[in-house]
C-alpha cells in the first residue's frame, strides 16, 4: 500500500518507507531545481516513455488558446518562458515555489524602481526546427498575447503591461519588458506558459489576412521551444510527444517521451491504470480513487491545491442582491460533508477566497462552518423568514459537482430555502455564466501564478470577464489595484487581508472547498511535478 496525501490527511509510515524505496530506485535526486532533480545528462535516458490519460483530451496545442486542462498540460510542453521556476521535492512530488532561475533568459535585471525588466538570452538557442531562437521572437509572441487570438489578453497588462511597444528587442538576444507600475506579479508571468515563446517566422509564415497570429495553425501544430516536439497529433484519439533535441536544457527531460491517451470514461481510465497499460491517470472517480490506496503496485499522489469551487449567486437580482440572503446560504453549507462525502477526503474545506495554501492568506477575514440556525436568523434579518425558491446550476459533465449540489439542496431546505437542481451542457453553462444570467451555480476556478490579487481580482473584480456574479465594488477594485502594485511583503499582507474581508462580508460567492490535486500511478514512475499554475510538468516524469 503506497500512498501521498494532502497534508489534512496522514500518510503511514509504511506508505513512506514505500515512496522512499520507490525513490532510491529510480534516477532522481532530491534537489531543490529542476537540472537537479533530472539528472539523467541527456534527454529521454533516464527512464521509458510514459503513457498517461488526463482529465480530459487535448482540444488544442496553442499555449495562448482558451483550451482543456488536458491541453494545457500538453502546452506546457511544447513552449519555454524566458524564467522558470525552482522546486522543492516531498516524496513523489515537486512543488514550485516562488524562487525564479532563467531558463531562455539566462540572467535578468530589474531596475531600482522596478519598472524595467532587462533579459539576455542564452547563446545558440533554437526552435524544434532548427531554426534561431531570438529576442525577436520574445516580442512577438508577447505582443500576440497582448494582441493575439487568444484569452490571454489581460495577463501582461495586470502586470502594468499594456502596450506591444513596452516589450523591444535592441539586439537579438535582449529584451527589455516596461511596466507602468512595479509588480511582483510581472515576474511570476514570465514563467507561465502563456508567455511561452512562438517562432515568429513561423507564425508569419501561416498567418493569413483574416488570423494574422496564425491562430489555426498553431491549434494543430508546433514549432516548439519547449522540452517536447509532437510526434503525432489525433485531437480524437491521443498526442504522442517526443524530446526536443533543440530544447536548451535536455538533461531537463527525465523521460524518453509521454503520450497522452484520450480516455472519455473515467471507470475506463481506471481500468487501464490497473491493466498496466497507462502508467498515471487523472480524472478517475474518487470513490475508485480511494478504493486505489490499497490496490498493490498503485500510488495515490494527492496534493493541496488552490483550485476552489465556489457556489456563486447572481447578485443583480432579488433575492441575492441582499448581502444578508448570500450569507445565511453560507452558513447553510454542509462544507465537511462535501469534503467527507463528495470528495472522499481529496480536497480540504474553504478557508477562503485566498485559500490557506495562498501567500497573504487572513485567518481574521471570515470563517466558513456550516451553522443553520445563524442561516436561519440572517434569512429572517433580511425578511425572508420562511425563506425562498431558486434554481441551483452545475455543469452535467461534472458528477462531483452534481453530488455536491445534491447536499447543498438539502442543507438549504432545512432553512426553508427551495431548491431546482439544473444541469446544463458544458456549452450552454458557459454561455449561460458569461451572460450572467444564472441566480445560482456551482463553478471552479484557478488563479494561475497562486497570487492572492489575482484570484480576488478575477472573481470579484466589477471589470473581470471571469466574474459572473455582476458584483461590483469600488472600494475593493481600489484595493486589488493598490495590493496589485505592491512590491512590499508586508504591505501586501495587509491590503489582501482588508480585501478578504470586504469580498467575505458581501459574499457575492461562497468559497466551498479546495479539491486536491490528484494523480494515481503505477510503481517506479516518480517527478510528478506541479508548478505555480499546478500543471503537470511532463519533461520530469520518470518511469523506473
Amino acid at each position: 500500500m503506497k500512498r501521498h496525501l494532502p497534508r489534512r490527511r496522514r500518510t503511514s509510515v509504511a506508505a513512506a518507507a514505500a515512496v522512499a524505496a520507490a525513490l532510491a530506485l529510480t534516477a532522481c535526486g532530491g534537489g531543490d531545481t529542476p537540472s537537479d532533480d533530472a539528472s539523467a545528462g541527456t534527454a529521454g535516458s533516464a527512464s521509458e516513455p510514459l503513457v498517461i490519460s488526463l482529465d480530459s483530451s487535448v482540444d488544442l496545442l496553442d499555449a495562448q488558446a482558451w483550451r482543456t486542462p488536458a491541453a494545457m498540460v500538453a502546452t506546457g510542453s511544447l513552449v519555454e518562458q524566458l524564467l522558470e521556476q525552482t522546486y522543492d521535492t516531498d516524496g513523489l512530488v515537486r512543488t514550485g515555489t516562488t524562487e525564479l532561475e532563467g531558463a531562455l533568459a539566462e540572467s535578468w535585471e530589474v531596475s531600482e524602481d522596478g519598472l524595467t525588466t532587462t533579459f539576455h538570452l542564452r547563446d545558440g538557442l533554437a526552435f524544434a526546427d532548427g531554426t534561431p531562437l531570438t529576442a525577436q521572437d520574445v516580442v512577438w509572441s508577447y505582443q500576440r498575447s497582448l494582441l493575439g487570438p487568444g484569452y490571454v489578453k489581460a495577463l501582461l497588462p495586470f502586470a502594468g503591461v499594456a502596450s506591444p511597444d513596452d516589450v523591444t528587442a535592441p539586439d537579438d538576444s535582449t529584451v527589455v519588458v516596461t511596466s507602468s507600475f512595479a509588480s511582483p506579479l510581472l515576474a511570476k508571468m514570465e514563467a507561465m506558459q502563456p508567455l511561452g515563446i512562438f517562432s515568429q517566422a513561423t507564425g508569419e509564415a501561416n498567418a493569413t489576412d483574416d488570423d494574422p497570429w496564425a491562430g489555426e495553425w498553431f491549434r494543430e501544430n508546433a514549432n516548439s521551444s519547449g522540452p517536447y516536439t509532437v510526434a503525432s497529433y489525433d485531437p480524437t484519439q491521443q498526442l504522442v510527444l517526443e524530446p526536443n533535441e533543440h530544447y536548451y536544457a535536455p538533461e531537463k527531460i527525465a523521460n524518453a517521451g509521454v503520450t497522452v491517451q484520450f480516455v472519455s470514461d473515467p471507470s475506463q481510465r481506471a481500468l487501464l491504470l490497473r491493466s498496466g497499460e497507462l502508467d498515471l491517470a487523472q480524472g478517475i472517480p474518487l470513490d475508485q480513487v480511494k478504493a486505489m490506496e490499497d490496490e498493490d503496485g498503485l500510488t495515490v499522489v494527492s496534493e493541496p491545491s488552490n483550485r476552489l469551487e465556489y457556489l456563486g449567486f447572481n447578485t443583480a437580482e432579488a433575492p441575492f442582491d441582499d448581502a444578508r440572503v448570500r450569507q445565511a446560504v453560507a452558513k447553510a453549507v454542509p462544507y465537511e460533508d462535501l469534503v467527507d462525502q463528495v470528495l472522499y477526503g481529496y480536497a480540504n474545506a474553504s478557508t477562503g477566497v485566498v485559500p490557506a495554501s495562498m501567500e497573504t492568506h487572513s485567518d481574521d477575514a471570515g470563517t466558513f462552518e456550516e451553522d443553520l440556525d445563524a442561516a436561519a436568523d440572517l434569512l429572517a434579518e433580511a425578511g425572508l423568514p420562511d425563506g425562498f425558491s431558486s434554481t441551483l446550476y452545475y455543469k452535467q459533465s461534472n458528477a462531483v459537482e452534481a453530488a455536491a449540489a445534491v447536499l447543498v439542496q438539502a442543507n438549504l431546505k432545512e432553512i426553508g430555502v427551495d431548491i431546482d437542481l439544473k444541469p446544463l451542457t458544458d456549452a450552454d453553462f458557459t454561455q449561460q455564466t458569461n451572460a450572467r444570467a444564472l441566480p445560482m451555480y456551482l463553478n471552479n476556478f484557478l488563479g494561475w501564478g497562486a497570487d492572492p490579487f489575482y484570484q480576488m481580482y478575477y472573481l470579484a473584480g466589477s471589470a473581470a470577464g471571469t466574474n459572473f456574479t455582476s458584483y461590483a465594488n469600488p472600494d475593493l477594485d481600489a484595493l486589488l489595484q493598490e495590493g496589485v502594485a505592491t512590491t512590499d511583503e508586508a504591505g501586501r499582507a495587509e491590503i489582501s487581508a482588508e480585501a478578504q474581508r470586504v469580498i467575505y462580508d458581501d459574499m457575492p460567492f461562497v468559497p466551498v472547498y479546495n479539491p486536491a490535486w490528484t494523480f494515481v500511478v503505477r510503481d517506479g514512475v516518480t517527478g510528478l511535478t506541479k508548478d505555480n499554475t499546478e500543471q503537470l510538468r511532463l519533461q520530469y516524469l520518470t518511469k523506473g
